[in-house]
């Protein structure tokens, strides 16, 4: 027997606590140009583009059980597991929709939410295993954050035996109803090199 963990978090840094304080009066400037915008204004671009872009993994990596402290913030560990051993796979998305949603002062926030199913294959194929519509996260959020980090845990409360298998992540954007596919090969071996 699976068992599934699934966590989601927002990486907040500095600037991004000082963004949610006051409005940007900050103004970029080109030397090649006489044009200026301020930050404000650079935000609303780079949104306008994220809303373009498809619902998709920047990043991936497994990491150390419990070591993802923040956006980028980790220990990554091997794809080479022991019998018994957690398997965290840390997966940066991107794409993902803002659904706005209004609280009980009026107050306009934004959802984002995500599902994960797993797929577990042996190493010649042969599925094992399906797991279906993890929550993995809903954020409600004052802003529409767009550096957010997954945390894709599989415990394994009865041991996998050594071998070679395959592990399909299909993660759903519920907002947008997209999906992206990663497939990862991991080994478990009784002693990991």
């Amino acid at each position: 027997m699976i068992i599934v963990f699934a966590a989601i978090a927002a990486a907040v840094s500095g600037a991004a606590l000082a963004q949610n304080q006051m409005p940007s009066t900050g103004t970029l400037t080109d030397n090649n140009t006489a044009s200026s915008m301020t930050l404000d204004e650079a935000k609303e671009q780079y949104l306008a583009a994220w809303n373009q872009t498809e619902f998709d993994a920047a990043f991936s990596t497994f990491v150390e059980e419990f070591s993802a402290a923040g956006y980028g913030v980790y220990q990554e560990h091997g794809n080479v597991f022991r019998p018994g051993e957690t398997m965290v796979l840390y997966v940066e998305p991107v794409g993902f929709d803002h659904e706005q949603v209004i609280d009980e002062e009026g107050n306009t926030l934004y959802l984002m939410n995500m599902t994960a199913d797993y797929v577990i294959a042996s190493g010649n194929g042969t599925e094992l295993q399906v797991i279906e519509d993890i929550p993995v996260g809903s954020i409600v959020s004052h802003r529409s954050n767009m550096e957010l980090f997954l945390e894709l845990t599989l415990t394994q409360a009865s041991p996998f035996p050594v071998g070679d298998y395959l592990i399909t992540y299909v993660v759903t954007d519920e907002v947008s109803g997209e999906s992206f596919m990663l497939e990862k090969q991991v080994t478990v071996a009784e002693s990991p090199s």
